[in-house]
């Protein structure tokens, strides 16, 4: 599937345009958006240890991150980006005596609150972009608007009625789901800069956005590829270049593949009893 998405994605846009735009990328703005991205990753695990702490696991921010990085490797290699949410889940059902479903619960839930700081997000950039957009879409763009506000509220509303468990760390899983969304668009922003584009970069930055929830669905290895069609598809409705928007987002793939080999060479410690925090 990831190998028909590029194959998809390389015949809508000329590739020697993409791979000129490649080589030309600055060094310095790539290394800035490394560490905006490594951010987003610590942010994201501080959210989802918010999650664990609701369950009572006594479990250290420090050993969190590792184990967070440790599935980042994983998923680096698995559709969709879920087998580190399975290792996750494994080793602490092991080592913490918790339930499946429990575990199982934090972690949905941990997706489910990224994907509702994106849909904030989408929000607030598409209200900044609207006057960017064609006169056709800026119509539907306030639909599409009002939609996703609309999900959100309804998201909430639904975790607040059926996880009461959760309810103390909402707020604070919330923050965190928006902050790690934030470093990423900036990290986007920053590989922009890299590639030198200048004009309509809200327009990229919306698309990106679309590209992360389509890079959640489980159908390619590590969103690479969904990503690219998404870009590929887009670029033929907004006035946007289809060979630079296909080159940030393949930077944005080595951004993921250097950062998530860093959990390669981490490890957990086989005990049963988890140090407290």
């Amino acid at each position: 599937m990831t190998g028909a998405a590029l194959y998809f994605t390389f015949r809508k846009v000329n590739w020697s345009q993409t791979q000129a735009v490649l080589l030309h990328t600055r060094l310095l703005w790539f290394i800035i958006a490394l560490l905006l991205f490594n951010l987003s990753q610590i942010s994201s695990a501080w959210r989802l240890w918010f999650f664990y702490r609701a369950l009572d696991i006594p479990f250290s921010f420090l050993q969190n991150i590792k184990l967070y990085y440790i599935g980042m490797f994983y998923n680096l290699f698995l559709p969709g980006g879920i087998g580190g949410d399975g290792y996750k889940i494994h080793y602490l059902y092991r080592f913490s005596g918790k339930s499946l479903k429990s575990l199982f619960t934090a972690t949905l839930l941990d997706r489910f609150q990224g994907l509702w700081g994106l849909l904030i997000l989408l929000s607030g950039i598409m209200a900044t972009a609207n006057a960017g957009l064609p006169d056709g879409l800026q119509r539907y763009a306030h639909i599409v608007m009002l939609s996703l506000l609309g999900i959100c509220g309804i998201y909430v509303g639904l975790v607040w009625m059926i996880f009461r468990r959760f309810r103390a760390v909402f707020w604070k899983t919330a923050a965190a789901a928006i902050l790690v969304q934030v470093c990423q668009l900036l990290a986007a922003w920053a590989l922009l800069q890299g590639l030198g584009v200048e004009d309509k970069i809200n327009l990229y930055l919306i698309v990106f956005l679309c590209s992360s929830i389509a890079a959640v669905i489980p159908f390619t290895i590590g969103g690479m590829g969904a990503r690219e069609l998404v870009f590929a598809w887009t670029a033929t409705v907004l006035p946007i270049q289809g060979h630079e928007a296909i080159a940030m987002s393949l930077l944005f793939f080595l951004l993921t593949a250097f950062s998530s080999f860093a959990g390669a060479f981490l490890s957990m410690p086989k005990q049963t009893q988890l140090s407290s925090s």
